[in-house]
């Protein structure tokens, strides 16, 4: 036992690692049955005490941490000095030395320390104490009773003895008397006969005197003897009774040590301690967060457990359980569902080691539980995604094949780089199985002039938390021309941030800055064209051309750019967002050489005004995703030309761009109503709003209010700022009627 000591006494001394010593392991500290404290070396200062030395030393844990060694032991004992010796030279000691308690009671105690080194490389000794003084109180209590045996013993010897002297007096005296009266009546006629009987009988006599003191020295050296091994047996029971008081406080801190070795073995979420006996079963205070008890005193019963199961299972799991506690098993284990506080039931696994004593009996169960139920929904979650994983990487390889973008997946963990045909319909250069080399099929090809800025872009984008990148640049085909491309790609992370896969698309862009270019060619064109128009034709309506070309450009261009931005940016729509970007050029392009011939356009006349305005909100929401609601009369579609339609949907159109390019809103509702004097319209956001005391200016705000009054109407903006904003725009009816739909002069 000396050697393990010492031997635990050198590991100690090494610093111990951070991060050891978990809630549980302090737990078990906290609430060891042996009374423990762990101070620093140099000053003797207490630093940490459990509930058992506070108990035994009778103060609070708040005031023990005051006092220092000098104030809890007799320091200046010769025991006590000795053992601070030892303990310096070895690292460990122990001996028997005097506590002082609160009220200044002096207690003898069995003292054991061991110096060790916290993570900072300061000395520090955990020292156990043992109360002694039962013990000592005991071992008197015997000794006493001892000799009170042995006392009685030799009083009974003597008594015994005294009985025997006085019995044999008795018979002595009795022969006498019955020799003298015999020698009394043959006296005269035998006087030889009775000198002879005399002399017969004293020699008798001293034979008998004899016998009895041999008889009485026998009895004395039997009852001596008789003593002596009642002493030694009595002796030995002393001795025995150290040796087991000894082997039970040895016990007492290996099943302490076990505590600590359970903890480590059974390390769940919710630790607990069954006395097999008494039923009591002490429990950790994860209880009440991860099942929503709260126990007094960390203590609950047995019984409460068995409640605590479903109906169905509790016969079962109390089956095995004694089972196993019947059996010479030393741990258990079991999963079982378990009654949450709130009436919910989880899902748990159990296990315990199982202390036993002498005869093998159990008497406590150590251990924890935990709460599984999140993990049997996660394996329930792994098996789908495996039945689907198939289907998927299916879906993948065919989204691979037939995608006309260069879809691409890089394993970071394996290196692997796998490749769309799109790859090579776009660049020409070929791949085969889909597989290629990050390197050879993507990073060699960057123009030399963008090579370092990408990919130091893409490294850094790994090492980071960025779940997304995206870059434009150009890149080399195999047939030596330059495109632009647009690379944008998600970051797949493990739980730990750490990035294992990449998977991108690049697009080619180029087609789409040339479709931009022949629009601003084709915008010049028109307006050249229109400059040039001859000079006897109406001016109004030449005007009103003029006008009607700068907005309509400017709107779908603004329109194709918006979608050509949100392309780029990606996400699931992006192909989506580029097709419309390119259609809106090649519309925009269209309208322009309507309007040369006239002011009417195939969205107002085709779908009504009511449709348009849906239209335009549904495109708007998938590429901004803002809420937006629309009120719309119908009447409006019988009522008024088609001329004015345009003109309110350009109103609409122009607001909106204002509100995604300035107010930021999540919520938009756009109403279209009418009374017999007014059409009205009226479009409210919550976004950050201004102040309309401030001059606002703006091409935006101002083409809204320019339309409004061609048609003598007037646009009303109200707003605070943070509160958003409303555009009320209202038209007198009876003027709209009167022109037709056709605008008033301005």
């Amino acid at each position: 036992m000396e050697s393990t000591n010492k031997k635990q006494a050198v590991i100690s001394k090494k610093p111990t690692p951070p991060g050891t010593e978990g809630t549980l392991r302090d737990l078990a500290f906290d609430n060891s049955i042996q009374a423990n404290i762990i101070s620093t070396v140099s000053s003797g200062k207490i630093i940490v005490a459990n509930s058992a030395a506070c108990k035994l030393l009778d103060y609070s844990k708040k005031e023990l941490l005051t006092k220092s060694r000098a104030a809890i032991f007799d320091i200046n004992q010769s025991g006590f000095k000795k053992m601070m010796r030892k303990r310096t030279a070895e690292g460990y000691s122990s001996a028997l030395v005097t506590a002082i308690k609160k009220s200044g009671k002096l207690l003898p105690c069995e003292v054991t320390s061991t110096i060790f080194m916290d993570e900072a490389g300061v000395e520090k000794s955990i020292t156990t104490i043992v109360d002694m003084s039962q013990n000592i109180l005991t071992q008197k209590n015997i000794d006493i009773r001892k000799e009170e045996i042995v006392a009685d013993n030799i009083s009974l010897a003597i008594s015994k003895q005294k009985n025997i002297d006085i019995k044999n007096e008795k018979i002595v005296a009795g022969n006498i008397v019955l020799a003298i009266s015999k020698q009394k009546k043959i006296d005269t006629k035998k006087e030889k006969i009775v000198a002879d009987n005399i002399i017969l009988a004293i020699s008798k006599q001293k034979n008998i005197d004899n016998k009895n003191e041999r008889i009485v020295a026998g009895n004395i050296l039997i009852a001596k003897s008789k003593q002596k091994k009642i002493d030694t047996i009595k002796e030995k029971i002393v001795a025995d009774n150290i040796l087991l008081a000894q082997a039970k406080s040895d016990a007492g801190m290996a099943e302490n040590n076990k505590w600590i070795k359970y903890i480590a073995v059974t390390s769940y979420d919710i630790m607990w301690d069954w006395n097999v006996a008494t039923g009591e079963v002490y429990v950790g205070d994860s209880i009440e967060e991860v099942f929503g008890y709260k126990l007094q005193n960390n203590t609950a019963n047995f019984k409460d457990f068995v409640n605590c199961l479903l109906p169905e299972e509790k016969k079962i799991v109390e089956k095995k359980l004694m089972k196993t506690l019947s059996s010479k098993s030393r741990s258990w284990n079991d999963s079982y569902m378990f009654k949450r506080r709130d009436g919910s039931v989880a899902f748990t696994n159990s296990r315990a080691s199982i202390v036993r004593d002498e005869e093998g009996k159990a008497t406590r169960l150590i251990g924890a539980t935990q709460d599984v139920s999140r993990l049997r929904e996660l394996e329930k979650e792994l098996k789908l995604q495996i039945i689907n994983k198939e289907e998927i990487s299916e879906i993948f390889t065919t989204a691979f094949k037939l995608s006309f973008d260069g879809i691409w997946n890089w394993n970071l963990l394996t290196n692997e780089f796998l490749l769309g045909v799109g790859f090579e319909e776009l660049f020409g250069y070929q791949v085969k199985n889909n597989k290629g080399n990050i390197t050879a099929d993507w990073s060699n090809h960057l123009h030399p002039d963008d090579k370092n800025s990408v990919e130091r872009g893409l490294q850094e984008a790994i090492v980071s938390s960025a779940s997304q990148w995206e870059r434009a640049y150009r890149f080399v085909k195999a047939d030596g021309s330059v495109a632009k491309v647009l690379n944008r790609a998600t970051i797949i992370r493990h739980a730990n941030g750490k990035a294992h896969h990449i998977i991108g698309v690049m697009q080619d862009i180029s087609k789409q800055e040339i479709l931009e270019e022949r629009l601003e060619q084709e915008i010049k064109l028109k307006e050249k064209q229109i400059a040039e128009a001859t000079a006897d034709a109406r001016e109004t309506e030449r005007c009103d051309i003029g006008k009607e070309l700068h907005d309509n450009v400017n709107q779908l261009l603004g329109a194709s750019r918006l979608y050509s931005n949100m392309a780029k940016a990606g996400g699931v729509n992006k192909e989506m967002f580029l097709s419309r970007s390119s259609q809106y050029t090649l519309d925009a392009i269209e309208e322009i050489r309507k309007l040369t011939r006239g002011l009417t356009t195939d969205i107002i006349k085709n779908v009504g005004l009511c449709v348009a305005i849906m239209n335009i909100t549904r495109d708007t929401m998938e590429v901004n995703q803002v809420k937006i609601s629309s009120r719309l009369e119908s009447f409006i579609e019988q009522s008024v030309g088609d001329k004015f339609k345009l003109n309110v949907f350009r109103i609409v159109q122009e607001e909106l761009n204002n509100i995604l390019k300035h107010a930021h809103a999540t919520d938009v509702i756009i109403s279209l109503s009418q009374n017999k004097k007014f059409i009205r319209l009226t479009i409210s956001d919550n976004g950050v709003g201004f102040d309309t005391r401030k001059k606002q200016t703006g091409i935006g705000i101002e083409n809204i209010k320019s339309r409004a009054a061609a048609y003598n109407g007037i646009a009303d903006f109200a707003s605070q700022p943070g509160k958003g904003c409303v555009l009320n725009v209202t038209f007198p009816f009876a003027r709209v009627l009167l022109n037709k739909g056709q605008p008033a002069s301005v």
